[in-house]
């Protein structure tokens, strides 16, 4: 009789046991979807601020020789610090944000190299300018 109670009693602790591994493996299923989707919330920023460097590239070389713009980071619009980089060789705008690079496409086949990282205490402003159809950049 004691043999069979000892059975029953591994038994029900074997079930137990498999019932507490499906509950942790679902809390951590939810728990990384949801740091999944933090992460995908913070490259969009990245993202959007690849596409509004990109856009005011475009603007710049569409509106021909001599044009000029000023395109203004504010401060914090990242954190942490978000580093963009202009790419002549790729066409491109890099966003390096958290150690990831987005990348934006731009119009011009001819763009100087550039970079910029962004503030935590002041804004950046980023001149861009076409000359003879080359984008140039100055940054402060």
């Amino acid at each position: 009789m004691d043999l069979d109670k000892k059975g029953q009693l591994s038994a029900e602790l074997l079930f137990v046991s498999l019932i507490a591994l499906v509950i942790m493996g679902t809390m951590l299923s939810l728990v990384g979807g949801e740091l999944n989707q933090l992460n995908t919330a913070d490259m969009g920023k990245a993202r959007t601020l690849g596409e509004k460097m990109a856009g005011a590239i475009n603007a710049v070389y569409v509106n021909g020789n001599g044009y000029s713009a000023n395109l203004t980071l504010p401060v914090n619009i990242t954190d942490p610090v978000t580093t963009i980089r202009t790419n002549d060789t790729t066409d491109s705008v890099d966003v390096i944000y958290n150690g990831k690079t987005v990348s934006v496409k731009v119009i011009p086949k001819n763009i100087n190299n550039f970079d910029i990282s962004t503030s935590k205490t002041t804004d950046r402003v980023i001149t861009i300018k076409n000359e003879n159809g080359v984008i140039k950049f100055q940054g402060y």
